[in-house]
């Protein structure tokens, strides 16, 4: 017997690629956050987008637009336990464009943190 829920259910196969992405993303918010990290998930029929937000300080602005490049430093000096060479910000995009995702980073509208926003087509997403 088939229940409205297993009509409107889809399976997306387990990608590692897909995990270690995400896993990127969210350990960086975890990391730059002062406190709060904020994770949403939203799908519709067309679309299923992962958004990750932080409480931190943001993007530096000397940088932002070069988001996902390996080797980035800022010319602003941060906390130096907290700088790193942007290498999981590069392999988590290339990993989730590798599967067909659009990946877009800038500093929150909403939060004073960084905000990462992860999305795609269905019919990409359910046939990888």
């Amino acid at each position: 017997m088939n229940t409205d829920q297993d009509l409107n259910s889809k399976k997306i196969t387990k990608s590692i690629e897909i995990v270690y992405g995400l896993r990127n993303f969210i350990g960086n918010a975890n990391k730059f956050s002062k406190s709060k990290v904020f994770i949403g998930l939203k799908s519709d029929n067309n679309s299923t987008t992962v958004t990750i937000e932080d409480d931190g300080d943001g993007y530096p602005n000397d940088i932002l637009s070069k988001i996902g490049e390996p080797y980035l430093r800022s010319a602003k000096s941060y906390n130096k336990d907290k700088m790193g060479l942007g290498l999981g910000l590069f392999i988590g995009k290339s990993l989730l464009e590798k599967n067909l995702a659009t990946v877009n980073c800038w500093n929150s509208q909403t939060r004073s943190g960084a905000e990462v926003i992860i999305k795609w087509k269905n019919k990409d997403l359910f046939n990888l």
